[in-house]
């Protein structure tokens, strides 16, 4: 169930769902200007759809060929993807889907798209995806974290994290699980559970804010960084540091929704549904007064960010754009100083893009 990379965003579940069936689509627009990227190959976008309409899609760029193809993984499997897709990661040269509504993780060959395997979580609402030492670790809304071995692409482990688990990080020899409770509105969870990341054994509950949603952790394993969603009514989202030797909270700010990490910044976005748009922010994480500033700097508008990443060679920002929820979504290309290159048309509900090298 869900909206955002999760759309039935955990709580507002029936309203949301409303919206989502009186979808309509306009047809996609051509990229203006060109997009150019010598860096990288392509990018994949998952498209997440509507929930329970099976549409999700990967969508995939051509740098080379300059070519937009709307459902590539479609073209590739001659089937569909699924309903509701969350997460979308590389990892060696593979690529994986946790694909929500139809309770399975989606193995891709990250070169082609083409699917290796179906891995089946029944009855489990997958949400997100992360990895270490060839393991995967996927977090499910029935409350478990299903562990994954890369090599054999089998489930070998799963334990219990909380309600409704989110986004999840390994840092400093830790898993940290974000408890959601998402679908338990008013009450939801406000913790973190952070395990021992080779046994899975429980180590310690952080409390950080309700409805906490994504974690990730810095490149120098210090730090896990972490947004929570609020309660979309009287109490706001937040971003908050977490020091990864003490497990104590040290910083948070006020009004972030999602956020990507990138060296020692943090490109952060508020949502405000009622908006006309939604400023994208950015945050220097190596300034421990540091606030954040706006990132967008040409007047370049984003009505509802839906998803963000840094491209890591060189530090262009993508940011995709939802509009209402119902109809296609874009993908814009801002470059390091806030200024946009490039836009073009996704699919429905564009929120996570990786970059094919």
């Amino acid at each position: 169930m869900n909206f955002n990379k999760s759309f039935v965003l955990y709580g507002t579940l029936l309203f949301f769902f409303a919206v989502f069936c009186a979808a309509s689509c306009q047809p996609p627009t051509p990229p203006d200007p060109t997009p150019v990227d010598a860096q990288i190959e392509g990018l994949y976008i998952l498209n997440e759809g509507l929930f329970q309409h099976n549409n999700s899609t990967i969508s995939y760029y051509d740098f080379e060929s300059g070519t937009f193809h709307a459902d590539f993984f479609l073209e590739v499997n001659q089937r569909g993807l699924g309903d509701t897709g969350n997460d979308l990661k590389r990892y060696g040269s593979k690529m994986y889907c946790v694909v929500n509504n139809s309770h399975r993780v989606e193995v891709m060959d990250l070169a082609t798209a083409r699917s290796v395997k179906v891995i089946s979580l029944p009855h489990k609402s997958p949400r997100s995806i992360t990895f270490h030492e060839g393991k995967a670790f996927v977090s499910c809304f029935d409350g478990d974290v299903v562990r994954i071995d890369t090599a054999t692409l089998e489930v070998d482990r799963t334990v219990h994290s909380g309600n409704n688990p989110e986004g999840l990080c390994v840092c400093n020899g830790k898993l940290y699980v974000a408890n959601s409770g998402g679908l338990n509105n008013p009450d939801y969870d406000k913790t973190l559970s952070v395990f021992d990341v080779n046994t899975l054994t429980l180590q310690n509950t952080i409390e950080v804010g309700i409805n906490p949603y994504k974690v990730a952790a810095s490149d120098d394993g210090r730090y896990v960084y972490v947004c929570t969603r609020g309660d979309y009514i009287s109490q706001c989202g937040t971003f908050l540091c977490v020091d990864a030797q003490t497990d104590q909270v040290v910083r948070t700010w006020q009004n972030v929704q999602n956020f990507t990490l990138f060296q020692d910044k943090a490109y952060v976005y508020e949502v405000d549904y009622d908006a006309a748009s939604n400023p994208v922010k950015v945050i220097d994480l190596s300034n421990p007064d540091a606030e954040a500033t706006l990132f967008i700097t040409d007047g370049t508008v984003i009505q509802m960010p839906y998803g963000i990443t840094v491209n890591p060679l060189n530090e262009d920002v993508y940011i995709t754009d939802a509009y209402n929820f119902t109809v296609t979504g874009d993908v814009y290309c801002f470059d390091k100083n806030g200024k946009k290159k490039y836009s073009f048309s996704a699919g429905l509900n564009p929120s996570v893009i990786v970059f094919k090298q």
